[in-house]
């Protein structure tokens, strides 16, 4: 089953259930990155393409690729840029983000990923295969080190994570010199635990760490807070 959803940024996606959908985290992470004019993005693990569209349709001049593991998500990211008219500004590639193909290594000004955050075997179970394949990834050295080749020297890595494995993320940035430069955690509620952590990271950055005021998806009644609407915009 096929549905067009609204995305921020004033464009739509047409949506398959049996694929992973449009989640919170993938919003977030787009409002995050912080393109420059007429940059190159590639998008590690890019299911139906959610992430290029809202990127894309948000900076006219900036172009997104994407790579990804699923056929049927692939072909559905490619058929998501051909509706929005952005297949002259980005392409998507069916393959396995830790052997990415020769042309895409070192050619990126961003990378950005919203990746499976369990390991197989851990997390609550998808339905479909599709789903399941989305959720059980690669490790975050690997991630990291796709982003790392990808990368021009300079370029910059966007990545959401939960916050109680930055320590792993972290870790795995540093081995590929992927020096993290701007970090952010997000609140459903003041006084709540953060349940999203996101990051930018620069190849062959400097050692100094920027910690961003925390994002509150609500206010203390319950309500939608200011900032997080605009995200949605």
């Amino acid at each position: 089953m096929e549905r067009v959803i609204p995305l921020p940024g004033g464009v739509d996606m047409a949506q398959r259930s049996d694929l992973f959908p449009l989640t919170q985290d993938s919003v977030l992470l787009a409002g995050f990155v912080r393109p420059r004019p007429r940059e190159r993005a590639l998008d590690l693990g890019a299911g139906q393409g959610v992430l290029g569209l809202m990127l894309m349709a948000r900076c006219p001049d900036l172009c997104v690729d994407g790579v990804e593991l699923s056929a049927c998500a692939a072909e559905q990211a490619c058929l998501n840029y051909r509706r929005a008219e952005f297949d002259g500004r980005g392409r998507i590639v069916c393959a396995d983000l830790r052997a990415l193909p020769g042309g895409m290594l070192g050619r990126y000004d961003l990378c950005l990923s919203n990746p499976p955050y369990f390991a197989p075997g851990r997390g609550a179970v998808a339905r479909t295969a599709a789903k399941a394949g989305a959720r059980c990834g690669c490790a975050p050295d690997e991630l990291c080190a796709s982003a790392g080749r990808a990368l021009r020297w300079g370029g910059r890595f966007f990545v959401c994570y939960r916050p109680d494995r930055l320590p792993a993320l972290f870790a795995a940035l540093a081995s590929c010199r992927l020096e993290p430069k701007r970090l952010r955690f997000v609140h459903h509620q003041p006084g709540r635990e953060a349940c999203l952590a996101l990051v930018e990271a620069r190849k062959g950055g400097g050692a100094q760490l920027d910690v961003m005021p925390p994002l509150f998806m609500q206010d203390e009644s319950g309500n939608c807070t200011p900032e997080a609407l605009e995200m949605y915009r």
